[in-house]
């Protein structure tokens, strides 16, 4: 059986960060800032920054905690949880509300933490801690009871490599995909005289 550790311990000041409340500006708004909502956390554990908004920050004193920083990463707090590494793009975005930062310690991975987090047994764990049913909600304080699967250097370091092997093969098989498609619309085009 594996060992745990509580989330809580592997944050740097053991500190959980709440994102800022934002909206759309208002006309005396001249202050606006590009803010990671919860549309702009992938599906594959990266920030899609074509979904990252220009928005105001209703308190100004939010705005240096809910301040983004490359290698954090970023945490929806209701619905379907789901993790994002932050990249040097996400450097001072703007973190919005229902979104958490773990700001991990230099011992612990954060990659490999978005990808625990965004596994079935990362999205279950969080589940339990979480409240309601039709729409599942997380507490800071019961996030911070999280346990989280404590592997030696040995076996993270496998399995960084193991994950970075699929990503390179999921990102190969991603372009094979898209080229088999062009291939395909090819073939339809010269032989039917159809062309898009």
């Amino acid at each position: 059986m594996t060992s745990s550790t509580s989330l809580k311990g592997l944050l740097i000041g053991g500190k959980i960060l709440r994102g800022a409340h934002t909206g759309k500006p208002a006309a005396e708004d001249r202050n606006l800032y590009p803010v990671v909502g919860i549309r702009a956390l992938g599906e594959d554990g990266t920030v899609d920054h074509a979904a990252v908004e220009e928005l105001a920050v209703r308190k100004e004193n939010e705005i240096e905690r809910a301040r983004i920083h490359t290698g954090d990463v970023l945490l929806s707090m209701r619905g379907q949880f789901r993790a994002a590494l932050a990249d040097e793009k996400c450097e001072g975005h703007i973190l919005s509300q229902n979104l958490v930062i773990l700001r991990f310690g230099e011992k612990t991975d954060p990659a490999l933490m978005t990808e625990y987090l965004n596994s079935h047994q990362g999205r279950d764990a969080l589940t339990t801690l979480s409240r309601g049913t039709a729409l599942p909600m997380l507490s800071i304080r019961a996030l911070e009871k999280l346990e989280i699967p404590a592997l030696d250097r040995a076996a993270r370091e496998d399995l960084a490599a193991c994950l970075a092997a699929y990503r390179e093969y999921e990102s190969l098989a991603q372009k094979e995909a898209a080229l088999a498609a062009q291939i395909k619309e090819a073939l339809v085009g010269e032989h039917l005289g159809v062309r898009q």
